[in-house]
């Protein structure tokens, strides 16, 4: 018997496919999203939890159904095609609709009216911050969050006092009764003024700033995880850490470099008025950024919070990096 499109009911039929294909699409959805979020196949097959070579078929896969390619190589990434571009708000809206739709089935209505405390350090709070924030009230848009900021010990003491339910360091530690997740590697580099020798070099060693005339270093003051990172890379390399001046903000030490006061080891940024980033020739010139969540099966907005950390917050914070970048 002939069956028109009108009683056939899906309106895959119209364009050649079958349900089993459109099955398909929308299993290979996700994949498609978090790769156009981070913009490389390896870091989305790491977010994932899924073999590269898995990812990559998944893509292929799909613009087989589809009968046009999704993504293109630029480079060391990717980029979307036109028909990825077109199809990207519509994927992203599928896929969150899904999730919100899980999370109204498995978490209480009590989620949505708790609070989050969180605290972190503060260069943290201009992209990372926000974007886990914006992310976690697109599900639930009713809870709130009390933040704080301030030194990496801060926010640590913070949590270990029970004054936040959440910490976003550098250099998370795994501690009782909370779960720890990292989300990035961020590199560290020196901050130069543009008249300092070193300015239009690829990198710099420890060695050579130690060496340097005129060229104190610029730290944070004890306390902040970057002073220690420093502090490490300098006894590393069998350094002396000769200090000039100790801020308390990576802005002000930006702006003592640009005033000619020295250099600063600093996460890497773009150049800004007659201050540069040279990279730092030394193995532990980065920093790990994470999240660190107290376990609460009695606060089902903190627990939501940590599952949300757990399964997202690494697409989310390289998605939010990618984009300041």
């Amino acid at each position: 018997m002939h069956c028109t499109n009108a009683c056939q009911g899906d309106d895959s039929y119209d364009q050649g496919m079958t349900p089993a294909e459109f099955r398909s699409v929308v299993r290979l959805l996700p994949v498609f999203v978090v790769v156009a979020d981070v913009g490389q196949v390896t870091t989305a097959a790491a977010v994932l939890g899924m073999p590269q070579p898995t990812v990559s078929r998944a893509l292929a896969r799909l613009g087989v159904l589809l009968g046009t390619p999704l993504v293109e190589r630029d480079g060391r990434g990717i980029t979307l095609t036109a028909a990825g571009r077109a199809l990207l708000p519509y994927a992203q809206e599928g896929v969150g609709a899904l999730e919100r739709g899980i999370d109204v089935v498995t978490r209480s209505s009590v989620v949505g009216h708790g609070t989050v405390g969180l605290s972190f350090q503060t260069l943290l709070g201009e992209t990372v911050v926000p974007a886990l924030i914006r992310r976690f009230r697109d599900r639930f848009p009713g809870v709130r969050f009390e933040l704080a900021q301030g030194s990496r010990q801060k926010a640590l003491d913070d949590f270990a006092a029970g004054r936040c339910s959440a910490a976003l360091v550098a250099s998370p530690p795994d501690l009782p009764g909370a779960s720890t997740t990292v989300l990035y590697d961020e590199p560290l580099v020196v901050a130069v003024h543009r008249s300092h020798p070193a300015a239009g070099a690829a990198s710099v060693s420890v060695e050579r700033l130690a060496r340097d005339d005129g060229d104190e270093l610029i730290v944070l003051k004890t306390g902040f995880g970057l002073r220690g990172r420093v502090e490490e890379i300098y006894a590393d390399a069998g350094v002396p850490l000769r200090v000039g001046f100790e801020a308390e903000d990576v802005h002000t030490a930006r702006g003592l470099v640009g005033a000619g006061l020295g250099v600063a080891i600093l996460p890497a940024f773009a150049p800004e008025g007659d201050v540069v980033p040279v990279g730092l020739d030394h193995p532990q010139a980065l920093r790990t950024i994470g999240v660190i969540v107290r376990h609460s099966a009695q606060d089902p907005t903190v627990a939501a919070f940590e599952d949300f950390v757990a399964r997202s917050g690494r697409s989310v914070a390289l998605a939010a990096l990618s984009r300041r970048g």
